[in-house]
């Protein structure tokens, strides 16, 4: 029988460490990759962009930017859109598998897409996760809101809005988002209706002095707009209601205006 040497475990961990360490790229190479991926994709040589950040990502699983460029690159290269998907996806998997947070993800995608003037990237991109990974629905339900409200889509903004209030039906930020694609469709009925749904939540506190919430100022932004469009007497009610949760000389000359 061998006899233990307590060498061994120290020598085998110190072995496995050097060679985890030759594995990786010194800080020298992770540049000079850096530097050729970087100029790779300011010229839109999808190729190689995304093979250098690959090596990249393989170097360093936690950046954020890396996967995002990996993303879109992976994006322009292809135009075979299950092909795209299908390595997206995986990029995404290992991005998670990093625990590279996912709102920081989506941002990065999305910064990247809409600056290459490409944003149909980020809509596709979302709209993939959300069938690949199920979970993710309502992260990706509230970037493509978000989005939509950013491009002034008014039809998607009001379909997200509403994906959004079937969890959450008496959130005032959903709400209100609802109500602005309903105004931009020119629906101001249903916007009218939406935003007194708003003022009627009796949950709400007032707010102490000097601080506004989400849900006042979503009220005060509703009443300037229904009484732009003339709906005179929706926007008295929620004017009030906003002056009851956080009175200030501007609302009170309004309310007083209105009456």
């Amino acid at each position: 029988m061998t006899p233990h040497n307590p060498w061994h475990k120290p020598l085998f961990a110190a072995i496995l460490a050097i060679c985890a360490a030759a594995a990786l790229p010194s800080n020298a190479e992770d540049n000079a990759i850096r530097q050729r991926a970087e100029r790779h994709y300011s010229a839109g040589e999808w190729v190689n962009a995304a093979a250098m950040y690959g090596l990249l990502i393989d170097a360093r699983p936690q950046n954020t930017g890396f996967y995002a460029r990996a993303i879109t690159s992976a994006a322009m290269r292809d135009s075979l859109r299950p092909r795209i998907e299908a390595e997206q996806m995986t990029l995404l998997r290992r991005a998670l598998a990093a625990r590279v947070p996912i709102d920081s993800l989506i941002a990065a995608v999305g910064r990247e897409s809409i600056t290459l003037g490409h944003a149909q990237i980020y809509e596709r991109f979302l709209t993939a996760a959300a069938a690949c990974e199920p979970w993710m629905s309502r992260i990706v339900d509230a970037a493509l809101l978000r989005y939509y409200i950013l491009r002034r889509n008014p039809v998607a903004t009001e379909k997200y809005a509403r994906a959004m209030l079937t969890g959450q039906p008496d959130n005032s930020m959903w709400l209100s988002a609802l109500a602005d694609g309903q105004l931009g469709e020119g629906d101001l009925r249903g916007a009218a209706h939406t935003w007194m749904e708003i003022a009627a939540d009796t949950t709400a506190a007032p707010t102490p002095p000097g601080r506004t919430s989400p849900q006042w100022q979503a009220m005060v932004e509703a009443a300037l707009t229904l009484r732009a469009i003339g709906l005179t007497d929706s926007a008295a009610t929620i004017m009030h209601r906003a002056y009851d949760l956080h009175p200030t000389p501007y609302l009170k000359r309004l309310t007083e205006g209105a009456e």
